[in-house]
Protein backbone atom coordinates (compact mmCIF):
# COMPACT_ATOMS: atom_id res chain seq x y z
CA UNK A 1 0.00 0.00 0.00
CA UNK A 2 2.83 2.39 0.89
CA UNK A 3 4.61 1.85 -2.41
CA UNK A 4 1.43 2.48 -4.39
CA UNK A 5 0.86 5.65 -2.38
CA UNK A 6 4.38 6.89 -3.10
CA UNK A 7 3.98 6.12 -6.81
CA UNK A 8 0.80 8.18 -7.00
CA UNK A 9 2.34 10.93 -4.86
CA UNK A 10 5.26 11.24 -7.27
CA UNK A 11 2.79 11.71 -10.13
CA UNK A 12 0.97 14.48 -8.21
CA UNK A 13 4.07 16.40 -7.02
CA UNK A 14 3.96 18.74 -10.02
CA UNK A 15 0.42 19.81 -9.14
CA UNK A 16 1.35 20.87 -5.59
CA UNK A 17 2.30 24.50 -4.92
CA UNK A 18 3.91 24.06 -1.49
CA UNK A 19 5.79 21.26 0.21
CA UNK A 20 3.38 21.40 3.18
CA UNK A 21 0.63 20.10 0.92
CA UNK A 22 2.44 16.80 0.30
CA UNK A 23 1.67 15.25 3.69
CA UNK A 24 -2.14 15.69 3.46
CA UNK A 25 -2.01 14.60 -0.17
CA UNK A 26 -0.14 11.41 0.77
CA UNK A 27 -2.64 10.72 3.54
CA UNK A 28 -5.54 11.23 1.15
CA UNK A 29 -4.03 8.94 -1.48
CA UNK A 30 -3.30 6.24 1.11
CA UNK A 31 -6.83 6.49 2.48
CA UNK A 32 -8.43 6.23 -0.96
CA UNK A 33 -6.27 3.25 -1.90
CA UNK A 34 -7.09 1.52 1.39
CA UNK A 35 -10.81 2.06 0.97
CA UNK A 36 -10.63 0.81 -2.59
CA UNK A 37 -8.73 -2.31 -1.53
CA UNK A 38 -11.22 -3.03 1.26
CA UNK A 39 -14.17 -2.63 -1.08
CA UNK A 40 -12.59 -5.05 -3.54
CA UNK A 41 -11.97 -7.58 -0.77
CA UNK A 42 -15.52 -7.30 0.57
CA UNK A 43 -16.93 -7.57 -2.96
CA UNK A 44 -14.97 -10.79 -3.50
CA UNK A 45 -16.17 -12.10 -0.15
CA UNK A 46 -19.79 -11.44 -1.14
CA UNK A 47 -19.33 -13.12 -4.51
CA UNK A 48 -18.56 -10.28 -6.91
CA UNK A 49 -19.75 -10.84 -10.43
CA UNK A 50 -22.38 -13.38 -9.40
CA UNK A 51 -25.27 -10.97 -9.31
CA UNK A 52 -28.16 -10.63 -11.69
CA UNK A 53 -30.02 -7.44 -12.39
CA UNK A 54 -33.42 -6.74 -10.89
CA UNK A 55 -34.69 -5.91 -14.39
CA UNK A 56 -33.81 -9.43 -15.54
CA UNK A 57 -35.84 -10.86 -12.67
CA UNK A 58 -38.81 -8.61 -13.40
CA UNK A 59 -38.78 -9.22 -17.14
CA UNK A 60 -38.54 -12.99 -16.65
CA UNK A 61 -41.89 -13.04 -14.88
CA UNK A 62 -40.66 -15.72 -12.49
CA UNK A 63 -40.22 -15.30 -8.79
CA UNK A 64 -36.71 -13.90 -8.12
CA UNK A 65 -36.45 -15.92 -4.93
CA UNK A 66 -36.95 -19.14 -6.86
CA UNK A 67 -34.27 -18.15 -9.41
CA UNK A 68 -31.56 -17.43 -6.87
CA UNK A 69 -28.58 -19.64 -7.52
CA UNK A 70 -27.98 -22.32 -4.93
CA UNK A 71 -31.06 -21.49 -2.86
CA UNK A 72 -32.95 -24.48 -1.55
CA UNK A 73 -36.75 -24.60 -1.73
CA UNK A 74 -36.85 -24.31 2.06
CA UNK A 75 -34.74 -21.15 2.02
CA UNK A 76 -36.96 -19.68 -0.70
CA UNK A 77 -40.03 -20.45 1.40
CA UNK A 78 -38.44 -18.85 4.46
CA UNK A 79 -37.72 -15.70 2.48
CA UNK A 80 -41.25 -15.58 1.15
CA UNK A 81 -42.66 -15.96 4.67
CA UNK A 82 -40.35 -13.24 5.95
CA UNK A 83 -41.45 -10.94 3.14
CA UNK A 84 -45.10 -11.63 4.00
CA UNK A 85 -44.48 -10.75 7.66
CA UNK A 86 -42.74 -7.52 6.68
CA UNK A 87 -45.63 -6.65 4.36
CA UNK A 88 -48.08 -7.30 7.19
CA UNK A 89 -46.21 -4.92 9.47
CA UNK A 90 -45.93 -2.32 6.72
CA UNK A 91 -49.69 -2.36 6.30
CA UNK A 92 -49.94 -1.04 9.87
CA UNK A 93 -47.94 2.08 8.96
CA UNK A 94 -49.46 5.38 7.94
CA UNK A 95 -49.56 5.77 4.16
CA UNK A 96 -47.08 8.67 4.10
CA UNK A 97 -44.51 6.78 6.19
CA UNK A 98 -44.96 3.66 4.06
CA UNK A 99 -44.48 5.68 0.86
CA UNK A 100 -41.33 7.42 2.08
CA UNK A 101 -39.83 4.14 3.35
CA UNK A 102 -40.61 2.45 0.05
CA UNK A 103 -39.14 5.26 -2.00
CA UNK A 104 -35.93 5.23 0.01
CA UNK A 105 -35.31 1.54 0.66
CA UNK A 106 -37.03 -0.14 -2.28
CA UNK A 107 -36.65 2.40 -5.06
CA UNK A 108 -33.37 3.91 -3.81
CA UNK A 109 -34.46 7.52 -4.25
CA UNK A 110 -32.45 10.33 -2.69
CA UNK A 111 -33.76 12.58 0.06
CA UNK A 112 -34.13 15.43 -2.47
CA UNK A 113 -36.24 13.39 -4.87
CA UNK A 114 -38.41 12.02 -2.05
CA UNK A 115 -38.93 15.53 -0.67
CA UNK A 116 -40.05 16.85 -4.06
CA UNK A 117 -42.25 13.81 -4.73
CA UNK A 118 -44.13 14.06 -1.43
CA UNK A 119 -43.99 17.84 -0.97
CA UNK A 120 -41.82 17.65 2.15
CA UNK A 121 -38.92 19.72 3.39
CA UNK A 122 -35.67 17.89 2.67
CA UNK A 123 -34.88 17.76 6.40
CA UNK A 124 -38.20 16.04 7.07
CA UNK A 125 -37.38 13.01 4.93
CA UNK A 126 -34.94 11.69 7.53
CA UNK A 127 -37.53 12.22 10.24
CA UNK A 128 -40.11 10.25 8.25
CA UNK A 129 -37.60 7.43 7.73
CA UNK A 130 -36.72 7.38 11.43
CA UNK A 131 -40.36 7.33 12.52
CA UNK A 132 -41.24 4.64 10.00
CA UNK A 133 -38.39 2.40 11.10
CA UNK A 134 -39.26 2.94 14.75
CA UNK A 135 -42.86 1.96 14.03
CA UNK A 136 -41.71 -1.18 12.22
CA UNK A 137 -39.44 -2.08 15.12
CA UNK A 138 -42.20 -1.60 17.66
CA UNK A 139 -44.61 -3.74 15.63
CA UNK A 140 -41.88 -6.33 15.11
CA UNK A 141 -41.45 -6.66 18.86
CA UNK A 142 -45.17 -7.24 19.31
CA UNK A 143 -45.56 -9.76 16.51
CA UNK A 144 -43.80 -12.97 15.73
CA UNK A 145 -41.64 -11.18 13.16
CA UNK A 146 -38.86 -10.44 15.64
CA UNK A 147 -38.47 -14.13 16.40
CA UNK A 148 -38.49 -14.90 12.69
CA UNK A 149 -35.91 -12.21 11.95
CA UNK A 150 -33.62 -13.39 14.73
CA UNK A 151 -33.83 -16.97 13.48
CA UNK A 152 -33.26 -15.84 9.90
CA UNK A 153 -30.20 -13.77 10.76
CA UNK A 154 -28.47 -16.62 12.59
Amino acid sequence: MAIETLEELVDKVREVDRVEELKPLAASIAHNLSVSRLRERFAKKRGAGQTESLEAFQSGGDDPIEQSAGMSPLAALEQMELADLLAEIQSELKADLRAVLGDFFVHGLSYEVIARKHGLAIGSVGVYLKRGLEAIRSWARVTKLMKELEAFLR
